[in-house]
């Protein structure tokens, strides 16, 4: 008998985490990825547990990593790596190096992106660059301690090799309210900021339709509190009919749940995708502007005009749709005054929701090459233009002659002032004693960046905001009186 042979092919207990920024962050969402590995691992009898503390914290839940650990025992541990929490992922490698033996596995896009940070790592024995799907089972077979990381660079599983997710393996998923699945992945067109071509490709690989609305269906059915579909793809919309054959599919099955896209390009919109869009329990679209400025918008290669934005925008509100924007501050030949162009725009066509991020130059793309020739580029790791407790925020990660730090901050904080309600994205109406103490923080930043005459356009976002979520949570409140409450993992 060839006992190595057994001891590797044997049933294992392996364990996947998704750390979290101590600054408050949390997701009503789990994470895909390790729900999609974790689906694999299952299917070949291994014993799988995922520990997301982004969303165990919207659930108030978060058992320490050494209590898990040495209640699952592990044979293999696996944590996902985004470099907006990259502190956090290295004190989690620490924490689980000191109360555990197991090999440990690191993923996930920082890991793709940023190989190096980790290639001498002793605390690791896999580095796994890419889309695990195809070599998960074999590496979880094989894993043991190595002295050196060993470096696998995953091939991208074909639309048929991606499974359905296993959201019971996660700690937590009884009470999820959000399901997520994508239509494919890729995305053919060529942004000039974006990191997809190293992530996920430029090659759009379709998976079947039929086959995601029956696990959908499955999982409405097995969990019952979910209330809203999240459609993650890349660019979703690639084929316009591909995807409004989605549309009516969902529609059909009468599913009675919330359908939301996080992200849609303004050219690829027409009157008959948002009916069906709207027919298929559609609320809200979230449209990529970048920069309303001309020549700044021209240089980002969207392959679609301002003019497609104005008119998707406007087609989205007569639609009566929750109208999302998304700019980039600080793109390749941006100034202070050009953006103004872009919180002009924001104003214009009122959208519901703006989310103003910071350029991130990540390796690999456009914006990258132009900042290493004409700007400075700082640290990328744990940087993110994430909204946290007490406005903490880091220096931009990337500053220009023309653009600079201060002025791109000043510029953050003003677009966010002026067409946002900022600080309830981060409190809402159940922690009012926090939304003061974050106004006087932000009293004191509005003084500090001569933007004074910002707050009172701030507060009539507000009150709005305020006001809705008030509603929202009076409603929420009523619900849950025939629930019962969470219980402790």
């Amino acid at each position: 008998m060839n006992t190595e042979h057994s001891i590797q092919n044997r049933p294992k207990r392996i364990l996947f985490v998704n750390p979290a920024k101590k600054e408050g962050f949390y997701t009503d969402r789990i994470h895909m990825g390790l729900s999609l590995l974790g689906s694999i691992l299952s299917k070949e009898g291994h014993e799988v547990k995922i520990i997301d503390y982004a969303y165990l914290r919207s659930l108030r839940q978060c058992p320490s990593i050494e209590s898990i650990i040495n209640d699952f025992l592990p044979d293999v541990i696996s944590v996902t790596i985004f470099t907006y929490h990259y502190t956090a992922c290295q004190e989690m490698l620490d924490r689980i190096s000191k109360c555990s033996n197991a090999p440990i596995i690191v993923g996930g896009p920082h890991v793709t992106l940023f190989p190096q940070d980790f290639m001498n790592d002793k605390r690791i024995s896999y580095i796994v660059r890419g889309e695990a799907e195809k070599i998960i089972a074999e590496t979880v077979r094989n894993a043991s301690h190595q002295l050196v990381p060993v470096v696998i660079n995953a091939p991208a599983p074909e639309p048929q090799e991606i499974p359905e997710v296993n959201l019971g393996i996660a700690a937590g998923s009884e009470f999820l309210k959000d399901y997520q699945i994508q239509l494919s992945r890729g995305c053919p067109f060529t942004c000039s900021f974006c990191n997809v071509k190293s992530i996920a490709g430029r090659k759009v690989r379709a998976r079947d339709l039929d086959t995601c609305i029956h696990q959908i269906e499955k999982a409405l059915a097995e969990f019952p509190n979910i209330e809203s579909v999240s459609i993650t793809d890349d660019c979703p919309t690639f084929n316009k009919e591909r995807f409004k054959q989605f549309l009516k599919k969902f529609a059909s099955k009468k599913f009675n749940v919330t359908l939301t896209i996080d992200n849609m390009r303004a050219d690829l919109i027409d009157e008959e995708m948002l009916d069906l869009y709207v027919s298929a329990g559609g609320k809200n679209i979230c449209l990529g502007v970048e920069s309303a400025h001309p020549e700044v918008f021209k240089m980002v290669h969207k392959s679609e005009s301002l003019d497609d934005i104005v008119k998707a925008a406007r087609l989205i509100k007569k639609f009566n749709l929750q109208l999302g924007m998304c700019f980039v501050i600080g793109l390749p030949g941006d100034t202070m005054e050009r953006h103004l162009s872009s919180i002009k725009l924001a104003k214009e066509l009122k959208p519901d929701y703006a989310f103003w991020n910071m350029c991130t130059p990540w390796p690999g793309t456009e914006v990258h090459e132009w900042f290493k020739e004409n700007g400075t580029i700082g640290d990328l790791r744990d940087f993110s233009t994430l909204i946290v407790p007490k406005f903490i925020f880091q220096d931009p990660p990337v500053t220009s002659a023309q653009f600079g730090k201060e002025d791109r901050i000043r510029a953050w904080l003003m677009a966010n002032l002026e067409t946002n309600s900022l600080l309830f994205f981060s409190f809402g109406i159940r922690n009012i004693g926090g939304f003061v103490s974050e106004f006087i923080v932000l009293l004191r930043l509005a003084k500090k960046y001569k933007l004074i005459k910002s707050v009172p356009v701030y507060m009539g976002y507000t009150v709005k905001r305020f006001l809705l979520e008030t509603r929202n949570y009076l409603a929420a409140t009523r619900r849950s009186k025939s629930h019962p409450g969470h219980k402790q993992i």
